[in-house]
């Protein structure tokens, strides 16, 4: 004999972290189309696809460096009208450092950050510390290395003066209007070099995919938010499709037990009229609690009160059928008014009756209880000491008992159980649990 059947197993191993081959392919798959839209042009193609993955460096890449190669060489391609001896190519050897290096470089780390998989805070201070530390590197340079370099280009190019420096050469992009005057006071004075410096720092970061660090925290927010809605939407569709079952599970039921009822009146009609008129009266209730819930798709929310007065009209009518049924609801008024799943308590009912009773000879009973357990849930019993699993051929498998353990799964997780005790002195204990909240 089965001592009990508890709905959930033991629980899984928690999931280990995916290797670097399958991080890789996700991290270089696109990113849902509820995210980035449908419509991407060749310029922001590369937006669809995680921040700082390998397609989007190289789309970045591509479209970035695109624009900034055309800027350059229209402001370095009029300088060839110029002698050899004038063409400032430290000038453009730094600029070239100032605005390609941070292009190829930042991007590229943060790659590299993003393939390790690391945790999402983790991951986020390494890819400001790879922004902060691309600036760092080309202020360096700007403040230590740019100068030697171009006397160096100056002495490969042989453009020096007697003293052997470079020659100074200003390098202006665009149209400035000023007076003679004040170009002779601005020579005079000593400028301050903060705001280059301000200026070349905010370059730097930009080019290096300063900008993607906002983009990747909507990029996880977004991600998060979506996987949340299609859970939901994956739960809420796993609920209708058992509700659904649980529906036509009932409606398949109730024909055989409408005619197995009139059948029993009829045949009472004829033996003992009193108890046929009783069999109508409990009919009567039975189908004014039953209808509302059959007509139902069973996703309202209803109380404990409102499924223990179905179980009572059926239990009555039950009895008015078979006199030999006892039956009694042991309920605190309290616990009435708690939500409980609509169709579980009376499934439970109807499997005592006709697992229980019917097959028992001689008197049976059927008790409903409810209570409030240790850690707050609210656990409902319905007991009989009918014939048990051995006669009754069933050990909690049945497709009713199967629908009520999966949508228990699907509404309140490993909080929820349906187990199945054997009594002592005979028949089977069904007790539902679950939270209140």
């Amino acid at each position: 004999m089965a001592a009990a059947t508890p709905l959930h197993t033991a629980p899984p191993a928690p999931l280990q972290p995916p290797p670097l081959q399958a991080l890789e392919q996700a991290l270089e798959a696109p990113l849902p189309a509820e995210l980035t839209g449908r419509s991407q042009g060749w310029l922001s193609r590369y937006r669809r696809y995680p921040v700082f993955s390998a397609h989007w460096v190289r789309g970045r890449l591509r479209t970035l460096g695109t624009l900034v190669l055309l800027l350059f060489l229209g402001a370095a391609l009029p300088m060839l009208d110029a002698p050899r001896a004038e063409w400032p190519l430290g000038g453009l050897l730094q600029a070239v450092v100032q605005l390609f290096v941070p292009l190829l470089l930042g991007p590229w780390l943060a790659w590299q950050v993003r393939r390790r998989g690391w945790p999402a805070a983790r991951e986020w201070r390494a890819l400001l510390l790879v922004m902060l530390a691309t600036i760092v590197l080309l202020l360096a340079f700007h403040r230590w290395a740019a100068e030697p370099a171009k006397q160096a280009v100056a002495t490969w190019a042989g453009t020096l003066d007697d003293d052997g420096r470079r020659q100074q050469v200003v390098m202006q992009i665009g149209i400035f209007v000023s007076s003679a005057k004040r170009q002779e006071q601005a020579q005079d004075k000593t400028s301050s070099p903060l705001p280059g410096v301000v200026v070349s720092a905010l370059l730097s970061f930009f080019l290096a995919g300063g900008a993607g660090l906002w983009g990747w925290r909507r990029e996880r927010a977004g991600l998060a938010a979506l996987a949340q809605e299609r859970a939901l939407a994956q739960a809420q569709g796993a609920r209708r499709e058992a509700e659904l079952r649980l529906s036509v599970l009932a409606a398949q039921v109730e024909p055989h037990f409408l005619f197995n009822t009139l059948a029993g009146v009829r045949s009472a009609i004829a033996t003992d009229p009193a108890r046929a008129s009783g069999m109508i009266d409990r009919l009567v209730e039975y189908l004014r609690a039953a209808i509302p819930h059959l007509r139902s798709d069973g996703s309202a929310d209803t109380t404990l009160g409102r499924q223990l007065d179905l179980v009572q009209s059926y239990l009555a009518l039950m009895a008015a059928r078979m006199p030999r049924l006892a039956w009694r609801v042991d309920v605190d008024p309290a616990l009435r008014a708690l939500p409980f799943p609509p169709l579980m308590l009376i499934s439970l009912a109807e499997n005592a009756v006709k697992h229980g009773v019917e097959p028992k000879v001689g008197p049976a009973q059927v008790e409903v209880t409810a209570r409030r357990e240790d850690d707050g849930r609210l656990a409902v019993t319905v007991a009989d000491d009918g014939a048990g699993f051995q006669q009754a051929g069933d050990a909690g498998g049945g497709l009713g008992l199967v629908n009520i353990r999966e949508r228990l799964a699907q509404m309140h997780g490993a909080r929820a159980a349906l187990s199945l005790r054997a009594r002592t002195g005979g028949g089977v204990s069904a007790t539902i649990t679950l939270p209140v909240d």
